[in-house]
């Protein structure tokens, strides 16, 4: 990319200088140009998907994202959809625990792509299988549940 942006350019150094400035990576000058948006997409595609998805749907995007997305700051994309993601567990939980139980979510999500919460810089969390298993249900089967009670 960047070698498309600066023409001329006879060495590294010609490739990193950006407006006179010397840029130290490739990135910070791929950045400088503009040619890379950051998180930008990752945050827009959450906040799009948050007005219609639930909040598993979106932990599960949440991973795919990760997996996939080449995200820089996990860490900062967990943050700022921690509410949408963990809205579920804090309702059925608390404000406290719900998001140790979006994250254990996120970290099972996560073994599909080879990664873990500590790979990607997020919070660790330590919560018993058994619990884990309480805390994930079948969208489907409490749906049918339901309808099966309402109907009696």
């Amino acid at each position: 990319m960047l070698l498309l942006r600066k023409s001329g350019a006879i060495s590294f150094d010609d490739i990193l200088t950006v407006n006179g400035l010397r840029c130290i990576t490739f990135q910070q000058a791929c950045q400088e140009y503009g040619l890379l948006r950051g998180d930008q997409q990752w945050h827009d595609a959450l906040n799009e998907a948050a007005q219609f998805q639930s909040p598993r749907q979106l932990r599960m995007l949440f991973a795919m994202i990760c997996g996939f997305g080449e995200v820089e700051d996990v860490p900062d994309l967990w943050v700022q959809h921690q509410v949408s993601l963990c809205e579920d567990f804090v309702h059925r939980y608390s404000e406290q625990t719900g998001p140790h139980y979006a994250l254990a979510d996120i970290e099972e999500l996560l073994t599909s792509y080879n990664l873990s919460l500590q790979k990607l810089h997020l919070p660790t969390v330590d919560l018993p299988a058994s619990v884990l298993e309480r805390a994930n249900f079948d969208v489907v089967e409490e749906q049918a549940k339901a309808n099966s009670y309402t109907m009696q």
